[in-house]
């Protein structure tokens, strides 16, 4: 695994990613992308279902050149980054 913070592009189609640009190369989700969620730290015991909070994604991808990797992307300031790669 690599951590990282490289930025990323992404297409959305429904708020799923279908497509995306990293390291100057086109990308494709091969499998369903998995939603990356935080649920709140401290909340009253009376709350039996926290709030999710949705970071980005985790996503199985195939390069045009077939390259096929795992990778986190989550969005910061707007934009789009990968935060770990495993290939």
């Amino acid at each position: 695994m690599t951590i990282m913070l490289e930025a990323v592009s992404i297409w959305e189609q429904g708020g799923v990613p279908v497509r995306l640009v990293f390291r100057g190369e086109r990308w494709r989700p091969v499998d369903t992308p998995i939603p990356l969620t935080r649920e709140p730290d401290a909340l009253p015991a009376a709350v039996t279902h926290p709030p999710v909070q949705q970071l980005g994604w985790r996503i199985r991808a195939c390069s045009e050149s077939d390259e096929l990797v795992t990778i986190d992307i989550v969005q910061v300031d707007g934009g789009w980054v990968v935060d770990h790669l495993w290939s």
